[in-house]
């Protein structure tokens, strides 16, 4: 047995990495906005495409960061295909896998 020899990855292993690695690429734009709709909801401040408004929380004010995290929902729609893409791909990866554990049975 070679010592520098390296095992390929199974196929399927391959595939769920390219999955999981354009799951994370494409879906990564959404936690910022995701936080801040969270934060507009915990705080109660009032958030708008119109500009920011003042939220002051311990004494800081996070009207501009809530904007900011808000706004990165506009960043979404380009990636709304990519999104639509990753979710169909996933879902054919799970029924391959349910085919394949099918078969084994």
């Amino acid at each position: 047995m070679n010592i520098h020899s390296t095992a390929r990855p199974s196929p399927s292993r391959r595939r769920r990495r390219v999955i999981l690695i354009l799951l994370l690429i494409t879906w990564l734009p959404v936690l910022p906005f995701a936080l801040g709709l969270t934060l507009t909801s915990l705080t109660g401040c009032t958030v708008n495409e119109a500009g920011t408004h003042p939220c002051p929380i311990a004494g800081h004010d996070i009207g501009d960061l809530l904007y900011t995290l808000t706004m990165t929902g506009w960043l979404l729609i380009p990636f709304l295909p990519f999104m639509a893409l990753t979710l169909l791909l996933t879902g054919l990866q799970g029924l391959l896998m349910l085919l394949k554990a099918w078969r084994r049975r």
